[in-house]
């Protein structure tokens, strides 16, 4: 597992080549061999013990999954859902010195595969500095500095033939998308890992009831979560009862809270 002492010295070196090591290019090279893609999520393959992460084309159906390292998948993560450690992690730190230097991520590529090990480049100022990186810190920066990711078009037709990401633990009732707490999530939580599930999207009812992306949901209608199949089977059974609302439990820091949604938001409003 990759440690936040081992990254951040080539981190430094790596802002350190934005002067004097980064190389010049006339402009950012052409997109006739590149998709756009979007995270579709990062995913834990338990068979493996490694996590995915799980590249998705805008406007087509393919993907590329690439594995990642535990400390880049948990970064990526909390970008994707929101959350916000109480201390940056390396990836904010490098993009907060790229930002306070006056450079600026225009987007990334990954372009290429040697060996089963996949390169990508992150292109700064307008395609004026081109830096190599790993997908994982490249990606995880994209998603700080809202800018787009590339994957070059052969690497997912090639992904689409013969690679397949490991099944994503989703899971979606009462307007709330949940997923499952891996290891390194569960422990950043201080929560075991059938001690809830992570709120990875929000409806509007949900929004107004406080809920946050981030939070672990532990109980409905006092009723235990642990896992991906509790949320649908207790999700199911309070939707079936005869009350309006349903009551939420869930931790949010050291905390815990109680929050109410109703099963009807429009029934609500009137």
């Amino acid at each position: 597992m990759t440690s936040v002492r081992t990254v951040l010295p080539f981190y430094a070196a790596m802002l350190l080549c934005l002067s004097a090591c980064a190389h010049e290019s006339a402009s950012v090279p052409a997109l006739s061999d590149q998709v756009r893609v979007d995270v579709a999520d990062v995913a834990y393959d338990h068979s493996a013990g490694v996590h995915y992460l799980v590249l998705e084309e805008k406007a087509g159906r393919r993907v590329l999954p690439i594995v990642v390292g535990d400390d880049e998948a948990q970064a990526i993560m909390f970008e994707l859902r929101g959350v916000r450690p109480q201390r940056p992690l390396t990836y904010e730190l490098l993009l907060q010195l790229i930002q306070l230097t006056g450079n600026r991520i225009d987007r990334v590529v990954i372009g290429d595969v040697r060996d089963e090990v996949y390169y990508a480049t992150v292109y700064l100022d307008g395609g004026r500095y081109a830096l190599d990186s790993r997908p994982s810190d490249a990606v995880a920066l994209a998603i700080g500095a809202k800018a787009p990711i590339f994957v070059a078009d052969k690497l997912l037709q090639v992904a689409a033939g013969e690679n397949h990401p490991p099944n994503i633990k989703l899971a979606k009732a009462l307007g709330i998308t949940i997923q499952e707490l891996t290891p390194e999530l569960a422990e950043y939580f201080g929560v075991d890992t059938h001690g809830g599930v992570l709120v990875a999207d929000i409806g509007k009812e949900a929004q107004r009831a406080g809920l946050r992306r981030g939070d672990i949901l532990t109980e409905i209608d006092r009723r235990p979560v642990t896992t991906i199949e509790d949320f649908s089977q207790v999700a199911a059974a309070a939707m079936s009862q005869s009350e309006p609302e349903v009551t939420l439990t869930i931790k949010r820091g050291d905390t815990l809270q109680i929050l109410t949604i109703g099963k009807k938001p429009s029934a609500r409003r009137n």
